[in-house]
C-alpha cells in the first residue's frame, strides 16, 4: 500500500478526534440528539482547523445506520463511504471549480433524486466564498426551501466574501486556531504510535510554525519525519525550516544596546549566509520582541520554556516598553520597504543599522513632538540630535525636522528665566504679527496700545479709545493665550483706558471716523453690513 500523509492518515473520524472547536462540537451533537437538524451550516476559520473533517463526521453521524447518533460506528457502508469519499448521498463540491450558475443549476438537478441508501442527501461545498454573485442568487431560493431531507455544510476562510443574504439562511459556527500546547499533544501522540523519536521543544516549534492549523502540523511532521535522523532536536528542526535560535536575537539586542552597528551587521551576515529568508527572519525577530514585551508586562507566555525566559527577562530589562514598542513598529514598517525595493539586501542593512542606534532614532521622534506641543524651541534640541547625518535618518523623518526647525526659527522665543519690559518691547513687534495674522481687528487695536508697566507676570496696557478699549477687553484671553505661548510662562493682561477730553470724543462715531482710528474693523463693517450703535 502506497504511503499515507500524516494529515490523511490521522484526520479526524469522530467528535472526540475534533480539537480544539468544543463549542461547536457541543451544539451540533446536542442538534443531533434532539433531532433539530437544520437546512444549512456554514463553517468558517482559519485553513487545517477542521471544518470539513467536521462535516463528514456531521454527515457521518446522521447517515450512520444506527443513526442518526453522536457516535457514528465507522464501519458500516455508509461510514466507510463518506470516508472514502464516494457517497452518492454526501457530495463534496469544490467552490474554486465550481463557481458559475450552471454549475449550481447542475446541483439543483441532483436535488431532485432522492437517496440512495441514507436518509440525507448532504451536500459540503468546500472555500464556498468562491462562488460568483450570480452563483449565489441562483443558491438562494433552494438553500431558503431544500427539498426533504436535504442538508448543506459550507466551508470557508473568508466568510466575509459571501454574501449576508446567503449567511442569513445558515447557522453560522466560526473555528478558532488550535492552541500551541493542543497540538503538541497531538503530535505527540502521533509520534509514539509511529515510533518517531524527538525532542518536545522540536514538537513545539512545529506546533508554533503551523500557525493554530493541525493540518499544517502534520505536513510540518510529515517533512520532518524525511529528515532521516533516528532522533531529532530542536536544532534539526530549525535547519529543516531555515529557522533562527533565540541565542541570536539575544546577541543583536546586546548589540542594540551597546550601539554597536557593526555587530548588526555581522549578525545579519550569517543570516543571509545560512540562505535563510530575511522575510522569515524578521517575522521571528517580531516574535521575539513580542514576547520581550509581554514579559515587561509581566503577563505569562506559553511560547517560552524557563531558560529561554529568565534570559529574556533580563535582556527586556535592558529596554524601555516604548524602546520595544518602537522596535516593533520600526521592523514592520521595513518589511514594507524591502518588499518594495530592487536591492533589498541594502535596505534590510540600513535596517538593522539603524536598530542600534534606536535611542537617537527615538529622541528625533520625541523632539519632533516636543516641537509640535510647543514645549521645546530649536535652541533646546540637544546637540547629540543637531548632530545626526540626514542619511542617518529616513527621508520622511529629516523633511519633517527640517521643516519644524525652518518653523520654530521664525516664531522663536526668549531663551530666559523670567520675562521683563525690555524684553516684551524687543519682541513687541513679533507679537503684533501674530495678533494680526489671527485677529486682525483686534489686531489693528493693539497695535496702537501703549506699554505701561509689567509686574509679577501681570502686563499693564493704555489704550486711548474706547472701543478698541471694549474690543481688546473682549479679546484678553486669546491675546494671553498667544503671549503664554511665545514667551512659554503665564501672563496676565489689564487693559486701561486712557482718559480723554470729552470735547474729542465722538459720541456717535460714523464709518467715517472707525476708518480714522481702524480700517480693518471698518471694512469688516462694510463686508458684514453691520449696523453702529
Amino acid at each position: 500500500m502506497s504511503y499515507i500523509v500524516l494529515a490523511r492518515k490521522y484526520r479526524p473520524q469522530n467528535f472526540t478526534e475534533v480539537y480544539a472547536q468544543d463549542h461547536i462540537v457541543q451544539i451540533i451533537k446536542n442538534a443531533i440528539e434532539s433531532k433539530r437538524v437544520g437546512q444549512a451550516y456554514l463553517f468558517t476559520g482559519p485553513r487545517g482547523v477542521g471544518k470539513t473533517s467536521l462535516a463528514r463526521i456531521f454527515a457521518k453521524s446522521l447517515n450512520c445506520e444506527h443513526g442518526p447518533t453522536i457516535n457514528p460506528c465507522g464501519k458500516c457502508v455508509n461510514c466507510n463511504e463518506i470516508t472514502l469519499g464516494n457517497s452518492a448521498d454526501v457530495v463534496e463540491i469544490d467552490g474554486a471549480s465550481n463557481t458559475s450558475v450552471d454549475d449550481i443549476r447542475d446541483l439543483q438537478k441532483e436535488l431532485m433524486y432522492s437517496t440512495h441508501n441514507s436518509q440525507y442527501k448532504i451536500f459540503i461545498i468546500d472555500e464556498v466564498h468562491m462562488l460568483s454573485k450570480n452563483a449565489f442568487n441562483a443558491l438562494l431560493k433552494t438553500l431558503e426551501e431544500p427539498p426533504k431531507n436535504v442538508i448543506f455544510v459550507f466551508a470557508t476562510t473568508e466568510p466575509h466574501k459571501i454574501l449576508p443574504t446567503i449567511i442569513s439562511r445558515c447557522q453560522r459556527f466560526d473555528f478558532k486556531r488550535i492552541p500551541v500546547s493542543a497540538i503538541v499533544d497531538r503530535l505527540k501522540e502521533i509520534c509514539r504510535i509511529e515510533e518517531i523519536s524527538i525532542d518536545d521543544d522540536a514538537l513545539f516549534i512545529i506546533a508554533k510554525k503551523s500557525d493554530g492549523g493541525m493540518r499544517d502540523a502534520l505536513s510540518l511532521m510529515d517533512q520532518v519525519i524525511s529528515y532521516g535522523n533516528t532522533h531529532t532536536t530542536s536544532e534539526n528542526i530549525r535547519t529543516i525550516f531555515g529557522m533562527v535560535g533565540n541565542d541570536v536575537f539575544h546577541n543583536m539586542m546586546h548589540a542594540i544596546n551597546n550601539h554597536n552597528p557593526a555587530e548588526m551587521i555581522y549578525l545579519l551576515n550569517e543570516i543571509t549566509d545560512k540562505g535563510i529568508d530575511i522575510n522569515e527572519f524578521i517575522n521571528s525577530f517580531l516574535d521575539y520582541l513580542r514576547n520581550l514585551l509581554l514579559i515587561q508586562l509581566q503577563i505569562p507566555t506559553k511560547d517560552l520554556d524557563n531558560s529561554q525566559a529568565e534570559i529574556m527577562k533580563e535582556i527586556s530589562s535592558l529596554f524601555s516598553q516604548d524602546e520595544i514598542i518602537y522596535m516593533m513598529s520600526f521592523l514592520v514598517e521595513s518589511k514594507n520597504h524591502i518588499r518594495q525595493s530592487h536591492n533589498s539586501n541594502i535596505v534590510v542593512e540600513m535596517c538593522f543599522v539603524k536598530l542600534s542606534k534606536i535611542s537617537e532614532m527615538k529622541s528625533i521622534d520625541k523632539i519632533l513632538q516636543q516641537l509640535e506641543s510647543g514645549k521645546v524651541t530649536v535652541h533646546q534640541i540637544p546637540a547629540s540630535i543637531q548632530n545626526i547625518q540626514i542619511q542617518d535618518i529616513s527621508h520622511k523623518q529629516s523633511t519633517a525636522i527640517q521643516e519644524k526647525i525652518i518653523k520654530e526659527v521664525k516664531n522663536t522665543s526668549p531663551l530666559v528665566n523670567e520675562v521683563n519690559l525690555d524684553i516684551i518691547k524687543n519682541n513687541w513687534k513679533h507679537l503684533c504679527e501674530k495678533i494680526n495674522k489671527e485677529f486682525p481687528v483686534v489686531g489693528s487695536f493693539f497695535e496702537n496700545v501703549q506699554l505701561k508697566a509689567f509686574e509679577n507676570n501681570a502686563l499693564y496696557l493704555i489704550v486711548n479709545q474706547t472701543l478698541a478699549h471694549n474690543m481688546l477687553q473682549k479679546q484678553t484671553k486669546d491675546i494671553e493665550n498667544i503671549l503664554n505661548k511665545h514667551f512659554n510662562l503665564k501672563i496676565k493682561l489689564f487693559f486701561e483706558l486712557k482718559q480723554a477730553n470729552n470735547s474729542g470724543v465722538i459720541k456717535k462715531p460714523t464709518l467715517q471716523d472707525i476708518r480714522k482710528e481702524s480700517p480693518n474693523l471698518a471694512d469688516f463693517i462694510e463686508m458684514t453690513d453691520s449696523r453702529i450703535t
